[in-house]
């Protein structure tokens, strides 16, 4: 036999049903039980609310649509419902817009995944009924009422006695059916009854109505911001997922933060909606790539394709100059015949050409190593001085071409060759960085709600560095927000770690991890928050240990 739950109440001890709540609301059961509230009870005069209990629903209706959330105002409605009536059960049914059926969104309890399986249709069942006709109702002989819809008391094992039942309406649309079940000491429920329960339900339809509208634009809103992400990973599809993947490792690190109870952040803790504020800023903070060239935000290479197929184009022309000078010289001996060891000139020559081609077959492979990025964690100094010196002379090396004499490497090209970090130079980098103030630009046009106010300059800081040398405005530690601080260790170790980058190439957590560590102890990042992501396994995407951390 199934374990029942006890409903205790002063006149006696009831099985409480599925559809009852499991915990009231203090602020509501106080309110209504108070001695200036008076539940309908028949007393036999015509149904008038007196003034005090027109005051007790304006409290009510105060405190239905004081909350947002769908699950608190039903539970709510029912707590009302079931107190106002005086009686021992409640119930919310909902009307599921695609198939026009009702469902029972409030259940509680051992058989509570039975009873929402249960639907009715419009004309089914005493809510059914209520529904097709729009009218309350008061059933007090449910048992023997042929539309009692006797299966939700065979799925429950509850037992319905009387019940009544009213409309839930918004704005003339339709909503649900609210009822109150067995009226308390085996008392019936009497006409008298109905306009406070009408009333309630008025006000419970409004409450869903709102939560409702406000569903609806949060999708909205919701919608937006995935087809912002979008828009950001279509012109950079190499970094798809990274955003989310930063939200994700961000939202994390905050819900820890909140479990802490030594250190500097250990008084820390994060709000619903400041965890929603950070998911918003990390999931927008690249947003302003949209204002940076394409070509350079791939550029996988120091030089861009059409460079390397020119550079590469400029040595085949020099070997084909190198060929047609040889076969000339050649020529120029066969022609004048002054000498008589035609052949042995013709093979100096031969070698001699075999020397420069092997030569300018070597500066050209010199030229592509230098067009690989370098790695962050695989460089330990900066480019050799031989390295940059042999750049240089390879570019003062000179050709003929149909104009003149040309360098074997042009200035712009040298200077992209030279690059010590990345596949960016210095003015590339500077327009790269300007996805930072473009971001900020882009999310100050949008008029946040009070409780995400902070998603601009949240993402505007998470370039910054505690040392002054982050980008753009070199704040310092005091002036970074700590919801950056995190933004910034996450969005390093993603950057570093992620598979899909052109221009460089994934490295292990482990050494991604190494890295962030000596940030930490050169004091760029946070090493508190810095010690959370490593210890607690942040970056592994752990699910949050219940228990607080010592």
């Amino acid at each position: 036999m199934p374990r029942l739950l006890l409903h205790c109440s002063r006149e006696r001890a009831t099985l409480k049903p599925w559809f009852d709540v499991q915990k009231k609301h203090p602020m509501l059961e106080c309110m209504l039980t108070s001695k200036n509230f008076l539940p309908t009870v028949s007393q036999g005069t015509a149904p008038k609310m007196n003034e005090q209990t027109l005051h007790q629903f304006q409290d009510i209706s105060a405190l239905l649509n004081s909350s947002l959330d769908h699950g608190e105002i039903r539970q709510r409605a029912i707590e009302a419902a079931t107190i106002i009536m005086d009686a021992e059960a409640g119930s919310l049914l909902l009307l599921d817009e695609v198939t026009g059926e009702l469902y029972f969104d409030v259940a509680h309890g051992e058989k509570s995944a039975a009873v929402r399986q249960i639907r009715l249709g419009f004309g089914q069942g005493i809510a059914g009924h209520v529904a097709r006709t729009g009218e309350p109702l008061i059933v007090n002989d449910a048992q023997g009422d042929s539309r009692f819809f006797r299966q939700a008391d065979q799925a429950s094992g509850f037992v319905t006695r009387n019940m009544v039942c009213v409309p839930v309406r918004a704005h003339g649309r339709f909503l649900g059916v609210l009822q109150a079940i067995n009226r308390k000491h085996d008392r019936l429920f009497e006409d008298s009854d109905l306009q406070n329960f009408v009333a309630l339900g008025h006000q419970v339809g409004i409450a869903i109505e709102n939560a409702n509208l406000y569903e609806e634009i949060h999708q909205l809103f919701e919608g937006f911001i995935s087809a912002s992400v979008q828009a950001i990973e279509s012109r950079d599809p190499t970094t798809s997922g990274h955003s989310q993947r930063v939200a994700s490792l961000t939202c994390r690190l905050a819900e820890i933060v909140n479990l802490v109870e030594t250190g500097p952040y250990a008084r820390i803790l994060f709000n619903t909606d400041q965890i929603k504020e950070i998911r918003y800023a990390a999931v927008l903070h690249d947003f302003g790539k949209v204002g940076v060239r394409e070509h350079i935000l791939s550029k996988a290479e120091k030089l861009y394709p059409a460079q390397q197929e020119a550079v590469k184009a400029r040595f085949d022309f020099i070997k084909r100059t190198l060929e047609a000078d040889t076969l000339r010289r050649k020529l120029e001996i066969y022609e004048t015949n002054r000498h008589e060891n035609t052949q042995a000139l013709f093979a100096q020559l031969d070698q001699q050409l075999g020397r420069q081609m092997h030569d300018v077959d070597d500066m050209f492979s010199f030229v592509l190593k230098c067009n690989q990025p370098t790695s962050r964690s695989h460089r330990a100094t900066p480019q050799p001085l031989p390295q940059l010196e042999r750049l240089r002379e390879i570019a003062d090396q000179e050709y003929r071409s149909f104009d003149g004499m040309r360098p074997y490497l042009t200035r712009p090209e040298v200077q992209a060759l030279s690059t010590a970090e990345g596949s960016l130079t210095q003015e590339e980098r500077r327009q790269i960085q300007q996805h930072v103030a473009h971001t900020f630009e882009f999310l100050s046009k949008i008029p946040w709600t009070k409780s995400l106010k902070n998603v601009p300059s949240i993402a505007w800081s998470h370039h910054e560095k505690l040392d002054g040398s982050g980008y753009p405005r070199g704040l310092k530690k005091d002036l970074i927000p700590i919801q950056a601080r995190m933004m910034t260790i996450c969005d390093i170790y993603d950057a570093m770690t992620a598979a899909d980058r052109p221009y460089k190439s994934a490295i292990s957590p482990s050494e991604a991890l190494r890295y962030l560590a000596g940030q930490a102890t050169e004091g760029k990042i946070d090493s508190a928050l810095f010690d959370i992501f490593q210890k607690e396994r942040v970056y592994e995407a752990t699910l949050i240990r219940l228990s607080k951390i010592a």
